[in-house]
This record gives C-alpha cells, structure tokens and sequence, in this order.
C-alpha cells in the first residue's frame, strides 16, 4: 500500500516525489476532505468579511467540545481569559478541532479511499484557505459563542468550554450553501488554476 502511494503520487506530481513530500500532500487533502465533510454542522458567524487579501469572503464557524484530550494537545493556558487570547491557524487548526492525524505512509494511504486523482485537488484546495490566512481556531468559554452557535449547546452541558474553528470562504452571503460540494466550489472558483494533470 506504500509504494502503491508513492508510485500514484509521482506519477500524478513528477518523478522527484518524495515520501516526507507524499506524506504532506495526502495529509493536506485528508484535512480537507475532514473540513468538506464537517462543513454542515457550521454556521454562519460574519456574512461579510474579508481573506488576508482583501478578497470577500463569508466566515463559516464549526463548534466542538473542547475535552480535556483536546486541550492536552496543545499548549493552552490554564486561565480562562488567557486562553480566549489564543489562537491556533491553518492545517493545525483543523487538527486541533479533531482532523486525523496520519502519521505513517500505510495509514496515510486510507486518504486515497477518497478517489486518488482528487489528492493533489484536495490538497491544493486546503493550501488556498491557508495561504490566505482562512483557518482558524479559537477557545471560548459557553457564555462567549456567537449566538448562531450557542442555540445549539446542549442545555446544561458540563463542557467547560468550546473549541471555534472558524473557516472564511472567499463568496457573498447570498451564495452560501453549507456543504462540502459548496465549498469545493467557491474554492476553486478563485484559488489559482492547479496544473491539468492534477485535475484529471
């Protein structure tokens, strides 16, 4: 399954691919086919903002409970008002809010279930929201959710806080779907056109 990996990466990016390169590159597309599936349990939190660009955009925000497990992988403050102070972003974002995390080629190789051409597309989709600064994650007490969020906690819920991933997606309010065919849409609409090998 490892050199089934290596071998369908190089021939889709070149011969020079390495493993530490294929490793990347499935990993990115994992997180993003976690982010496309994810997508509809978000809401809309600002209607009109913009990417790092300037380019418009909506910010779609996904809640997740934010466990003790959670916390411990990662190096947040134990004072309340300091951790809302923190911030995780990009591919990280979304491991932090629970995105799998490969770490061998084998068990890499299970993001090509998703269809082996779609890796390199997928993985370029998720460098697009990092490169303009889109992914983000934040910590925040329940009485502190955006009130599109918090009418979903569940009453009396003893989870001492809540993890936002925030997402920007560069469209208008008026042309938000929230699902992950949605959001493959509105990203290849403006990111920059991948070679056409990595398309077909």
């Amino acid at each position: 399954m490892i050199l089934r990996t290596l071998s369908l990466l190089r021939s889709l990016q070149g011969a020079s691919h390495t493993a530490q390169e294929a490793q990347a590159t499935v990993q990115q597309a994992c997180d993003y086919r976690w982010l496309h599936g994810e997508l509809h349990h978000g809401a809309i939190t600002e209607p009109a903002t913009t990417l790092a660009d300037g380019t418009p955009a909506v910010a779609i925000t996904l809640a997740y409970p934010a466990t003790r497990a959670h916390l411990a992988g990662g190096k947040w403050p134990e004072d309340p008002t300091e951790r809302e102070r923190c911030f995780v972003e990009g591919a990280h974002a979304c491991r932090a809010a629970g995105a799998p995390l490969y770490r061998t080629l084998e068990s890499l190789s299970r993001g090509l279930a998703y269809g082996a051409a779609s890796v390199l597309t997928d993985s370029a989709r998720l460098q697009y929201l990092i490169d303009h600064r889109a992914l983000r994650l934040v910590w925040r007490r329940p009485e502190h959710l955006p009130a599109a969020l918090a009418r979903r906690l569940t009453a009396g819920s003893a989870t001492p806080g809540v993890f936002l991933l925030e997402v920007r997606v560069p469209a208008r309010r008026d042309e938000v779907a929230l699902s992950g065919a949605w959001l493959d849409q509105a990203l290849d609409r403006y990111r920059r056109i991948l070679p056409r090998p990595a398309d077909h």
